[in-house]
């Protein structure tokens, strides 16, 4: 019997979870989440198992959500360079800065600043809990997925350091890190009930279950908690 017939045996003795699972960590082991769409195709065993549906399209929601992020994020963290390095940088020919000229920018600064640190850090408390909860403790994030997450913190903070120095030198209250850090809390459970059902409705409707996929949609819409910005 050749190697692939093998596997493709062992494939077929494991459980919808342990399948999903195993096509987890070999697609993370072949490159990013980004070069699977090179290579990936559609696993026949996701219409056969609702377990193993639901983690197949969670592995797909939680990374395409955090590369999508991380983009606008990048996006954000470019502006909010440029608007620190023009209020913190000086040459022997600009004009001192003056805070009373510049102060709802000041504010915005700040305010974009607090949101991008909140989104950060509720995504990355999301992903963990996505993994833990779902994946057994298994990294549910590509490598690409994850230095994105990675660098976006790791930004946020830098930016935020900047603003902290400035803000001191002019009299104003810092960016509390630590609170934000303990305090996204309904941001993460936005995205974890949006993440479970999506994936849960799409995992329904390829095994051709339509209303019951209607149902995962209407049921998190007509709840108190609003979707995820």
């Amino acid at each position: 019997m050749s190697i692939r017939s093998r596997l493709r045996n062992f494939e077929r003795s494991l459980k919808g979870r342990e399948l999903a699972l195993l096509w987890l960590k070999s697609s993370q082991a072949r490159g990013g989440y980004s070069e699977y769409w090179k290579t990936g195709e559609f696993q026949s065993w996701v219409s056969e198992n609702e377990e193993a549906g639901l983690l197949y399209h969670l592995a797909f929601e939680v990374n395409g959500a955090v590369i999508i992020r991380a983009q606008g994020w990048r996006e954000l963290a470019s502006w909010a360079s440029l608007l620190g390095i023009s209020m913190i940088a000086t040459t022997p020919d600009s004009k001192p800065f003056e805070l009373g000229r510049a102060r709802n920018l000041m504010e915005l600064w700040r305010e974009k600043l607090c949101a991008f640190l909140t989104e950060v850090v509720a995504l990355e408390q999301a992903v963990g809990l996505i993994s833990e909860g779902h994946f057994d403790g298994h990294d549910v994030l590509f490598a690409d997925s994850s230095e994105a997450l990675t660098l976006s913190y790791e930004n946020a903070k830098l930016l935020i350091a900047g603003y902290n120095w400035f803000a001191d030198e002019n009299g104003k209250d810092p960016i509390d890190v630590e609170g934000i850090e303990r305090g996204p809390g309904r941001k993460t459970d936005q995205l974890l009930n949006e993440w479970v059902m999506l994936s849960r409705s799409s995992a329904l409707i390829a095994r051709g279950k339509i209303f019951e996929a209607r149902d995962e949609v209407l049921s998190l819409l007509n709840t108190d908690e609003p979707l995820a910005d």
